[in-house]
């Protein structure tokens, strides 16, 4: 078999099959994945007495800048909270004393989070619970909607149906008013359907 001749111009790269091609692509992304989620692990350097006094900075708020912590705090006091915690740690307090030594001093508001006994254990249980009976009553609400409506008279109870004499006599009485209506005296003003 002969081969057509080539034709002049640019030269003719070799054949590459593109499912090879996509395979190395989809394999240098994967190694380029691993090797960043490699630099992203945290490299547990941190001594665990250091590690701890962190903790327990997260845990206590700053007098002077309510809502944030001693750990986030820019503030002098902070920084000094933060001294009495890293020393507490090295004399070998544990972190129930260290927070009770701020607590005596700053009131237990100092606490970002509040103790779980008493009226601030309210704190802890009404917000699940709520989220709860929310989740029971929309249970609730959803599965009355997806009912179809009472709507023909073989749904209705027995004691909302009428008999063929007491809807007769019901029609009579609204004839009668509608009658009497005409002649400007109505049911408002003293006249009465028959009975």
């Amino acid at each position: 078999m002969r081969h057509a001749p080539r034709p002049l111009g640019r030269p003719r790269w070799p054949e590459i099959n593109r499912g090879r091609l996509w395979r190395w692509w989809a394999l240098a992304a994967l190694v380029a994945m691993l090797a960043l989620a490699a630099a992203c692990t945290p490299v547990e350097d941190v001594p665990p007495l250091e590690r701890r006094v962190q903790g327990l900075n997260k845990t206590i708020m700053c007098p002077v800048c309510p809502g944030e912590s001693i750990d986030q705090s820019q503030n002098e006091l902070a920084a000094q909270m933060r001294d009495i915690v890293a020393e507490k740690v090295q004399q070998g307090w544990t972190d129930e004393q260290i927070r009770a030594f701020f607590v005596d001093r700053y009131g237990p508001s100092v606490l970002l989070e509040p103790p779980r006994q008493g009226f601030n254990l309210m704190a802890w249980v009404v917000p699940p619970a709520a989220v709860a009976g929310a989740g029971v009553a929309l249970y609730f609400v959803l599965r009355m909607m997806r009912r179809p409506p009472a709507s023909r008279a073989e749904d209705l109870p027995d004691a909302a149906q009428l008999s063929e004499e007491e809807r007769s006599r019901y029609f009579r009485t609204i004839e009668a008013a509608a009658d009497s209506g005409s002649d400007g005296r109505g049911l408002a003003s003293g006249g009465k359907g028959e009975r």
